[in-house]
């Protein structure tokens, strides 16, 4: 019996020690594992006539709501002017929001306009890249998903799995003993988003603790390309968000970089013939996605000294290199203006600040007030915009699109697409944005932000959570 006993006391010894090296080398290689072909692009710099920029805002006056929301329709305006071909890479795409709340039917809508576009236009194709979370991580298909299908549109759901994990802890675990059982049937499970949700699996909750998705938001034709913050989700409508619409050469770059996304998800799309014409112009624009957005970003910070100035609108900012960054470009004498999202709303939830309380905190001290930060006023909706600002002696750069500046978002494990572009001060998108971020910092025409005392954060305890689930991955953000 002894004998037994210490037969199986080491036989439990090397299962532990064995699934321990099979935990560690999983994490270190799934953290920094080659990445599909086709990601992390600094697409070619493009000379175009111009870039138009659009801007979504909630704000208040005289005591009311007032919501200006321009983004949604100039997708539908892309979707129904194109000839030969809709693609679309949408990170929300449904109809889930909180019981008891109403919002415009942005989901319905959208669907509408495709099925009614693939009847219309039976010869133009339409491609709809998506995240699993539209599909409650491997559980039924939505309905409307399952009308687009019907009518023609091409539905591809990413393989998140193909991407570096940014949970690397649990998500090592996750593909030791999960992965190989898939996520997929009948969910039974009540839906970690809102109560009336539709059901998980056990296997969806699961994978969706890996905290990794597609975070891309692109509209494209062969006429046009948006690349925006905006989702085409209910619950989203009232949020404030920023978007780019380009035209030209640069659709390629676009079209190239999701049939990327389609190919290592197991799908191939058609190589669409664009519009081809000689290009010029003084603006000029390039895409970036995930982690090339960081490297442009902390390259033309690097450049901001006295008679610079960078100005932002962002959702979520907590990577330490930016951070880092944004410091160094104001001990150098440079203007920085930082508009960001209290981080207290989330589709009828309540959240604790973080990350950009603690961030906007140490902001504040380190850079002795040099730093000035304001919040946006949100009242149940989010400031959802992903802008940054930086002018050059010669030159602005903007970024923006669908990364907010968060390791998850710019480290290469998040998919992420935004578009740089580079115009003179006087140019009509520079004076567009300008004028946007102008107006939410000063409260022309309506209440838009408040003063950083506001918010202001000066917990340890949260500073320190802040920087465990930045560095872990053991956050949403």
């Amino acid at each position: 019996m002894k004998k037994a006993k210490s037969w199986w006391r080491k036989l439990l010894s090397i299962f532990v020690v064995v699934g321990a090296i099979a935990w560690l080398g999983l994490m270190a290689y799934e953290k920094g594992k080659p990445l599909p072909k086709g990601l992390s692009l600094e697409g070619p710099l493009r000379a175009v006539q111009g870039v138009e920029f659009l801007a979504d805002c909630t704000f208040q006056r005289d005591g009311q709501p007032v919501r200006e929301q321009v983004i949604f329709k100039r997708m539908c305006r892309i979707i129904d002017d194109a000839e030969r071909f809709v693609l679309l890479d949408l990170f929300l795409f449904n109809s889930v929001h909180a019981p008891g709340e109403k919002f415009p039917a942005l989901s319905e809508e959208m669907t509408h306009r495709l099925v009614e576009k693939k009847q219309r236009s039976p010869q133009v194709d339409i491609v709809l890249i998506t995240d699993a979370i539209n599909r409650s991580y491997g559980a039924e298909e939505p309905e409307h998903f399952r009308r687009l299908r019907a009518s023609g549109v091409r539905i591809i759901y990413t393989d998140t799995s193909r991407l570096r994990d940014s949970n690397f802890l649990y998500s090592a675990w996750w593909r030791l003993v999960c992965q190989c059982f898939g996520t997929q049937g009948t969910g039974w499970l009540p839906s970690p988003f809102v109560s009336t949700g539709p059901a998980m699996t056990l296997r969806g909750y699961l994978s969706l603790f890996n905290f990794k998705a597609n975070h891309r938001k692109v509209v494209a034709s062969e006429k046009e390309a948006l690349i925006t913050s905006a989702n085409p989700h209910d619950a989203s409508a009232y949020h404030s968000n920023i978007a780019f619409v380009v035209k030209g050469a640069v659709i390629q770059d676009v079209a190239d970089a999701e049939t990327s996304v389609a190919k290592f998800s197991g799908e191939t799309l058609p190589r669409w013939e664009m519009p081809t014409r000689p290009e010029s112009g003084g603006v000029h624009l390039r895409l970036l996605t995930e982690g090339k957005i960081k490297s442009r970003l902390l390259t033309a910070l690097a450049q901001c000294g006295s008679g610079c100035s960078v100005r932002m609108v962002m959702f979520y900012l907590s990577d330490r290199e930016v951070i880092a960054g944004l410091l160094a470009a104001a001990a150098r004498g440079a203007e920085v203006r930082l508009l960001l999202d209290p981080n207290k709303d989330a589709f009828g939830r309540k959240k604790n600040g973080i990350p950009n309380r603690p961030v906007a905190q140490e902001l504040v001290e380190k850079s002795q007030g040099r730093i000035q930060i304001r919040w946006y006023g949100t009242h149940g909706e989010q400031f959802h915009s992903k802008l940054t600002m930086i002018s050059l002696p010669v030159q602005t750069m903007l970024i923006g699109g669908s990364a907010n500046l968060t390791r998850r978002n710019l480290d290469d494990l998040n998919l992420e697409a935004d578009f740089e572009v580079t115009a003179p001060a006087d140019s009509p998108v520079v004076r567009e944005a300008s004028g946007y971020f102008e107006r939410v910092w000063q409260n022309q025409g309506g209440i838009y932000s408040l003063d950083f005392k506001e918010f202001a954060e000066k917990s340890p305890l949260k500073y320190v959570l802040y920087r465990f689930q930045e560095a872990s991955g053991m956050g949403t953000f």
